[in-house]
């Protein structure tokens, strides 16, 4: 994925990942100012890791989801909404 700038999110809370998930991308890990300069495929892994991470804050947050981690969701879904139509489903 030439485009996309970001790394595995690190183990922790701390660092800003999820525990024991590599595929999850937490609000402290690198995300990518310019969506449209993605393509189709690395948006739609971008997407996945940021549903994993809000998916694991739901579950654990008692407050709910991070703002970040929201506002990166919503982001992406008006990118895939923009490019095709429609989100894919969370």
């Amino acid at each position: 994925m030439s485009g996309l700038d970001t790394v595995p999110s690190p183990a922790g809370p701390a660092a800003g990942g999820t525990p024991g998930c590599e595929t999850c991308l937490g609000p402290d890990c690198a995300f990518p100012a310019e969506l449209s300069a993605l393509s189709l495929v690395e948006l739609q892994v971008l997407h996945s890791r940021v549903v994993c991470q809000l998916e694991h804050e739901y579950l654990t947050g008692p407050d709910g989801p991070h703002p970040v981690t929201q506002d990166r969701h919503d982001e992406l879904v008006a990118e895939l909404e923009a490019r095709g139509g429609s989100a894919p489903a969370d």
